[in-house]
């Protein structure tokens, strides 16, 4: 999955995880994306577990936050060191949750889309896989994101997403916390790129735990996707 340019190899697909207290499943997932990539990274974003060593253990590289920033701020990171000279420019940037409910087996997919003329692939949850009150809440946020973007993305929350060379040089979020996922989207169309949704499989646990309340969570997301549009309309 790597292509010679003289004496330097360039990677072409680069999976990301953010990950935030995962060391149950971030060496396994880590494992399980290997065969998917040419390079793994794992951004630790201030864990207090043992995330950083399980990642390392399992054969990713690793950048860390000292203390816990968000998920929008992880991704940010993510973003800039792929646009460095880190990573070598890669044909493909995935980006997944680190919480095991995505498929690492959908990654394929995702990318074969991002190298036929998609710059944002974003994964679609089949409705009958999601919890009844996440539905509600992600069809809300959708509405939201359509009206902010311009731009219908069905499961406009979902952090399964792939990105091209394009996208990455050109994507340039603000937002720390969960409306990251929004805000991109509206980039993405504010900028003229080509959104594509694929389906994908989710997987919910049975304990479904929660980092934070998801309707507080759900209600914060969509306070600032508010603020972006009343932004965009005066111009900020």
């Amino acid at each position: 999955m790597s292509r010679s340019t003289g004496s330097s190899e360039v990677s072409e697909v680069v999976v990301a995880l953010p990950a935030y207290n995962e060391d149950r499943y971030i060496g396994s997932i880590v494992d399980k994306i290997t065969g998917y990539a040419d390079i793994v990274i794992v951004l630790d974003d201030g864990s207090t577990d043992g995330t950083a060593w399980a990642s390392v253990n399992a054969g990713a590289k690793l950048l860390q936050h000292k203390v816990n920033r968000g998920y929008g701020a992880a991704i940010q990171s993510i973003l800039s060191a792929v646009r460095g000279s880190d990573f070598s420019s890669p044909d493909v940037l995935v980006i997944l949750d680190s919480d095991n409910q995505h498929d690492p087996a959908d990654i394929p997919q995702m990318v074969d889309a991002a190298k036929n003329g998609y710059d944002l692939v974003i994964g679609c949850r089949a409705g009958k896989d999601v919890p009844f009150y996440r539905r509600i809440g992600g069809t809300i946020l959708s509405v939201a994101t359509w009206i902010l973007s311009g731009v219908w993305v069905r499961d406009s929350q979902c952090g399964f997403r792939a990105y091209s060379p394009k996208a990455v040089d050109v994507i340039h979020p603000k937002e720390t916390g969960m409306a990251v996922s929004s805000e991109i989207v509206a980039l993405a169309a504010w900028a003229g790129l080509k959104i594509k949704e694929v389906p994908i499989e989710i997987r919910y646990l049975d304990t479904d735990e929660f980092t934070h309340n998801p309707w507080k969570q759900g209600v914060y997301t969509l306070w600032r996707i508010a603020v972006m549009m009343m932004r965009r309309r005066l111009g900020k």
